[in-house]
This record gives C-alpha cells, structure tokens and sequence, in this order.
C-alpha cells in the first residue's frame, strides 16, 4: 500500500511538471484545468487556486469565463463559502448569458441551502471534488454519508452523476428517484433532465417525455424549460 501510494505521488508530481511546461508554452483552457485538478490532488489547493487567477483574463470571453467558474469550484472544494459565494455571483452577474452562469446559479442555490450548516457544506464541497477527480468510490462513500444531512438533495444529486461515470444508469436512476421522493420540493432543476436523459440512454422514450414535457409546462419561460424542448426535438421528432 505505502508503495503504491509512493508511486501514485510520483506519477502525479511528474504529469505536474510536464503540464506546467507546457501551459508556460501555450496555455490552453484544457490543460490549465487539467493542472488545475493536478495541484488539488496533491494537496496544493493553493497552487491550483494562483494557477487559475493568473489566467482569470487573459483567454477568450468563454475559456475566461469557463476559469472563473472552475476557481469558484475551486473554492467550494476547500469549504470556503464565502469566496465560492463571491466568484459565483461574479460570473453570473458579469455573464448572465454564458453557458457556465446556469451552473453557477445551481451552486448559489446550493450555497444558500447551506447557511446554516457549513459543516455539512464543507463535505458536500470536498465529496465534489472526489467526484469530479475522478475518485469515485471514494466520492460514493463521501456523498452517502451526507443523504440525511439538509444537503441530502445535492448529495443524492452527485451520487447520480457518480454512478453515471461508472456507467451504472440503475444506480443512477435510484439516486434521482431517491431525490424526488425525499426532497419533492428541491431547487435542483439538473436532476429532472438527466433523469430525462438516463432514460432516453435506456431507450425508455415514454418516461422521458413525461419528464420534459412536465418540466416544460411547469417552468416554460426557464432555461430548463428550452434544454428539455431541445432534448425532445433531438431525440423525438
């Protein structure tokens, strides 16, 4: 075990060195984050954290906007609300229309349900690192520790996508189903389409459009509202 844990470090410190020289060379949004998540996994958030403000403007007007999303994340991984908080609501009061500005709206939500228990928020934040690093049992173990906690809706929520990585759509659809039943009234618009697209991967056309077109009637003016009609013209019509 100490041999491989020794061996994990040095692959790790080694892909490090090699991403590094070539961001110097030509930094390209791809291989920042990737660097990015490199320096999180090796416990040297702060280095993540400089690496991403010292391109915070210096890309194009979506990589730009994709970094500031990824150092809010960043934030959120380390359990620091208030920062998270602030780079959230930067990005979504600076770019309104980008793709990113709904994903960050999703973890203001998030934020906001967790106010009164930071504690819990700051294991949510490290369980979505786990999740998004790649370290998927050790994310599953995390997030279902959380179910009972007042974040149980987002836990349930990343224990879907975890199990959608690893390409288990049963698992998946338990965690959703798991999700409406224990928190019916969850902010979580996501979790309605990628039930809607978890079926549609099975093949389950009528389950799917029942999602959507609910969804649709139920928030038609909303940005869900277009995915879900977007969903449905490029799989039904």
């Amino acid at each position: 075990m100490i041999l491989l844990f020794f061996f994990f470090n040095l692959e790790l410190s080694n892909k490090i060195d090699t991403l590094k020289s070539i961001v110097d060379k030509n930094p390209k949004l791809s291989i920042i984050t990737e660097l990015n998540m490199c320096y999180f996994m090796a416990g040297h958030d702060s280095l993540g954290i400089a690496l991403l403000r010292k391109y915070y403007d210096r890309l194009g007007a979506h990589d730009n906007t994709a970094i500031r999303l990824h150092l809010a994340d960043d934030y959120l991984y380390t359990g620091n609300i208030l920062g998270a908080r602030d780079e959230y609501l930067k990005l979504v009061s600076r770019y309104p229309g980008s793709v990113f500005a709904n994903d960050a709206l999703e973890k203001l939500y998030m934020i906001e349900s967790a106010r009164l228990d930071t504690t819990i928020f700051k294991f949510l934040g490290y369980s979505i690192f786990l999740h998004q690093s790649g370290q998927l049992n050790a994310a599953k173990d995390s997030l279902k520790n959380l179910v009972k906690t007042r974040l149980g809706d987002y836990a349930l929520y990343y224990l879907a996508l975890t199990f959608i990585k690893q390409e288990n759509l049963g698992q998946a659809l338990s965690a959703l189903d798991n999700l409406t039943i224990s928190f019916p009234d969850h902010k979580i618009h996501n979790a309605i389409l990628l039930q809607a697209g978890i079926y549609i991967d099975l093949n389950k056309e009528k389950e799917a459009r029942a999602i959507l077109e609910e969804l649709i009637v139920r928030e038609p003016t909303s940005i869900y509202a277009v995915k879900a009609r977007g969903m449905l013209e490029n799989n039904f019509e």
